[in-house]
């Protein structure tokens, strides 16, 4: 049982949820304050330099952490197959793994992430599925801010094409660009609440056989 390297990578996963938390609002923060005070005449100005500062910490931060929640989530998945927990559906590696395979990215680590907190705090297999509050919100959350977030890259994409005309006004790219940040903060504070409640459950033993301890 791996109830070390778990607690482990709970811990990193989590520093880097909040970093990532922190940094997304604060964008969001600069980015407004940049549109109230926007100086046309000046594309130097400090306050969209320090959007783009940001953003750019943002987007490395969001990258380095994702490791260790690969690494909690495989760790995760074992320990319910090392418990001897029957009726499993997702192995450790393909609950891993099909966050990276088109499609399958878009609802199976959510199917495997509920049927994880589910079986730590216990559940029996046929409850393996049901709704997990905290999952459902952190899922929801990253899946719309990816969808929003595509939309405004390929915008800003199509308008720095030469001979190209986008007719999405600048307060509509901005209302979404600043909406796909909240919900991207939103994403990392549901996966804390995640990452915590499925550690705390392991390690403290929700599941009946003792092998969590």
């Amino acid at each position: 049982m791996q109830t070390g390297n778990l607690r482990t990578f709970a811990l990193l996963a989590t520093i880097g949820a909040w970093m990532v938390f922190a940094l997304s609002l604060l964008c969001v923060v600069m980015t407004g304050l940049s549109v109230a005070y926007r100086d046309p005449g000046n594309e130097l100005a400090p306050l969209p330099a320090a959007v783009a500062l940001i953003a750019i910490a943002l987007n490395l931060t969001f990258l380095a952490s994702v490791v260790p929640v690969l690494l909690w989530t495989y760790t995760a998945h074992a320990n319910l197959r090392a418990a001897g927990i029957k009726g499993l559906r997702h192995s450790p590696g393909w609950a891993t793994l099909s966050f990276f395979v088109p499609v399958a990215n878009l609802f199976v680590p959510f199917v495997a992430m509920r049927e994880l907190a589910n079986r730590s705090a216990g559940e029996p297999e046929e409850f393996a599925g049901s709704s997990v509050d905290d999952v459902s919100s952190w899922w929801s959350c990253w899946v719309v801010s990816a969808i929003v977030m595509t939309i405004v890259m390929l915008t800003l994409f199509v308008d720095a094409l030469p001979g190209i005309w986008v007719t999405t006004p600048l307060w509509a790219v901005l209302g979404l660009t600043l909406f796909g940040q909240l919900l991207f903060a939103g994403a990392a504070w549901f996966l804390i609440k995640v990452l915590r409640q499925v550690t705390d459950n392991q390690v403290n033993g929700a599941v009946d056989l003792g092998v969590f301890e």
